[in-house]
Parts: structure tokens; sequence; C-alpha cells
């Protein structure tokens, strides 16, 4: 585990990460963008880690920054950050078969109907999360099939972050005179580029140190207990075909 020398260090960091809004254009897909902005893994771990003496004099009075990883349950037990909250979007248990208002209601009563809350949205590589941002962001927004998504009266959240790699992340690529070519990145310097395998659930391949995500290439903390407090138990079934107990 990295270690922090300062809390100034995660004040410093956070009131970069968390500072007042600056809407711009870009995510890592290309896809339209209604959220706050895109944030790197390691920004989003300085966040949580300084936010665990959240309720000292130096959050004067602001909410704590919210971690929702937007992953399946296969995914999610296969490996998350810690404090990491799992509400799945937009797929359950197959494609779209998350509804949009329901997403959107979990994450506000998770903050409790604070709409200015720090959230900073997680998936495998950074794509799914941003369909989520968009969800919370613009609660009649333009999901990823052109289709206006009613969410029955919310109101936007004002302080959305993408996690740009992911938990997994993606294999970097080199440039030719400022142009990207095809050549992989040896990120870990091993001399080979690195395939996909898994460590925990045979069907979830998410190790691999040449991409750049949260547990690969970054290499920060993660875990793999279920924690009641941070489950998704909207559905039962879940737990049941996977044969998981969450604790408490």
């Amino acid at each position: 585990m990295k270690t922090i020398k300062t809390l100034a260090a995660f004040a410093a960091v956070c009131s970069l990460v968390f500072a007042s809004h600056v809407w711009a254009e870009g995510n890592r897909y290309g896809q339209p963008r209604m959220y706050h902005s895109e944030m790197s893994v390691a920004q989003a771990y300085l966040a949580m880690e300084h936010s665990r003496g959240w309720n000292n004099s130096e959050s004067r009075g602001q909410p704590k920054p919210v971690l929702v990883d937007v992953r399946t349950l296969r995914e999610f037990a296969a490996g998350h950050p810690r404090d990491a909250y799992n509400i799945p979007f937009p797929n359950i248990y197959v494609r779209d078969d998350q509804d949009p208002a329901v997403f959107y209601w979990e994450v506000y009563n998770l903050v409790n109907g604070r709409l200015d809350t720090p959230i900073m949205l997680l998936c495998r590589t950074g794509n799914r999360s941003i369909r989520a941002g968009n969800i919370l962001a613009d609660p009649l927004n333009l999901d990823g099939d052109d289709a206006r998504v009613p969410v029955y009266g919310g109101l936007p959240f004002t302080n959305v972050r993408n996690i740009w790699e992911g938990f997994v992340g993606l294999h970097l690529y080199e440039f030719s005179g400022g142009v990207p070519t095809a050549v992989r990145l040896d990120l870990n310097n091993d001399g080979e580029i690195n395939a996909d395998t898994a460590d925990v659930f045979a069907e979830v391949a998410d190790k691999n140190p040449d991409k750049d995500g949260w547990r690969n290439f970054a290499g920060l903390p993660w875990d793999t207990q279920i924690r009641r407090p941070f489950a998704y138990l909207r559905d039962p079934g879940l737990y049941q075909s996977l044969n998981l107990t969450p604790v408490q």
C-alpha cells in the first residue's frame, strides 16, 4: 500500500479534485459528458484516504466523497476499492437491465439527497461509468441509445466525476510523431505484453499489469470482501447465484 506522508498532502489533492465546477469536454471514450469532469485512479484513492478523517474540523460541513462502483456483482466480488459502494449500472444480470431511474435514486438515497456530494464513479475501464455519470448529472440525459431517460423528478447532481482508467484499465500505446501507434506499452517493464488473467473468479479476467487501472499498473489497494453497508442488496438472487453472502 502506498504511503502518504502528511494529511496536508491529502488536503491539497482533494482541494484540486473537488474544486469549484469547471465544465469542460472529454472522456476516454469520446462520449457525451454531462457530469463535472474526469479524475485519475490516484486522485480517487487520495480523496478516499483523506475522507477517512472526514468528521474532523477540516471537513467544514462539506459532504464526504463517495466512490460508487457500477460494475456487476461478479466483477465487484472479484475485486474493488475498499469502501466503494456497489450500485450496478447499466448491467445487473444482462446488458442494460438496470433501470436508470433506480440507479439515480439508489445514489440519491446513499448520499441522503445531498446533490453536491462529491461522487466518484468507477467501472472496469471508464466506459459504463460515463453513462452512469450522465444519468446523475442530467436526469433527462442522452443515454447510450440517444433516448431521453425520465428519472421521475430527479434533480441534477452537481459534483460527479468519472474515474478515467477504471478498476482494470486499458492498454496504453506508443506515440510516433505525435500520433498513437498500434504498439502497446510494456507498462510493468517485464519484457512482454501481458494477457488478461483471472485470480478470483475464472470468468472475470481482471489481472493484467500492463493495463492502467486501479488494481493493475496503479497498484492501489483493493479487496474482495462484500460488506453489507457497501453491497447492492436490491436483488438477493445475485448473491445466491454466485454463492456469496455479504458480511456485516
